[in-house]
């Protein structure tokens, strides 16, 4: 049997394949891919190494987390700011310096007049950036998440702050499939990628949505989505657009 990558159509050799999970890395456009249907339309028996659990389990409770288990609820509280680096408030000190500067050295030389007052107007969506980034960095400090989980309903509250950092959402226990953790880039240090992390969920009428995002983090991210899981007895599957390298990685 020989497999093809589903995006670029490139042969993957078999040290980019991990017959134990079933799934496979493409060398050529890096894509993580499942190969679990591609086995059984072969007629080949799809090896799997446990029915239920496909990551390693984290036993352990990563940095700015906190758990409360009890029979009728889980709750996961996160700290932002013993869970993660300041990487979005050294930005957002630097984009305001920096646009700060811009203005009041344009408006020293050239004074108030029609050519200020197009300045200002100019710079009105880079000053609101500005705002924003300063905004969610201050959440970033003095917020705590809640995600609770109850027998009826998955909730994911933020305090103190919400409006324009992340919305508190509210979900019916019934509606979840399956969770899963996504991985993006949110900039660069000294020429290095700066990555951070998403739990995203997957409802059984196939929708995504993100529970929590920015997470810096992938242990603390594949922690929350495995206490989740384990308390909902949510059989864990790989998913497509999963962030997988960790996976693929393990038990080859």
């Amino acid at each position: 049997m020989h497999l093809n990558c589903p995006e670029c159509h490139t042969p993957v050799p078999s040290d980019g394949v991990n017959i134990v999970k079933t799934i496979a890395l493409c060398k050529s456009c890096d894509n993580i891919f499942a190969f679990e249907e591609e086995l059984t339309t072969a007629g080949l028996p799809a090896v799997i190494e446990s029915p239920k659990r496909m990551k390693e389990e984290i036993y352990h409770i990563p940095p700015g987390i906190e758990v409360l288990k009890i029979e009728s609820m889980l709750e996961i509280m996160i700290n932002w700011r013993r869970s993660g680096k300041f990487f979005l408030l050294f930005f957002a000190i630097m984009w305001n310096t920096f646009i700060g500067f811009f203005i009041l050295t344009a408006f020293t030389a050239g004074g108030i007049g029609s050519a200020g007052i197009f300045l200002a107007l100019f710079m009105i969506p880079f000053i609101a950036v500005g705002a924003h980034l300063l905004y969610q960095s201050i959440g970033q400090i003095f917020n705590t998440t809640f995600v609770t989980v109850t027998n009826h309903n998955v909730s994911i509250e933020h305090k103190p702050f919400s409006f324009l950092i992340q919305k508190d959402k509210h979900f019916a226990r019934e509606d979840i499939e399956q969770l899963f953790v996504k991985r993006y880039s949110i900039g660069s240090t000294n020429g290095n990628p700066v990555y951070a992390y998403n739990v995203v969920m997957t409802l059984k009428n196939k929708k995504s949505h993100t529970l929590i995002k920015g997470l810096r983090a992938l242990e603390s991210a594949r922690f929350i989505e495995q206490e989740i899981e384990n308390y909902m007895n949510i059989e864990d599957k790989i998913i497509r657009g999963e962030w997988q390298d960790d996976i693929l990685n393990k038990n080859k």
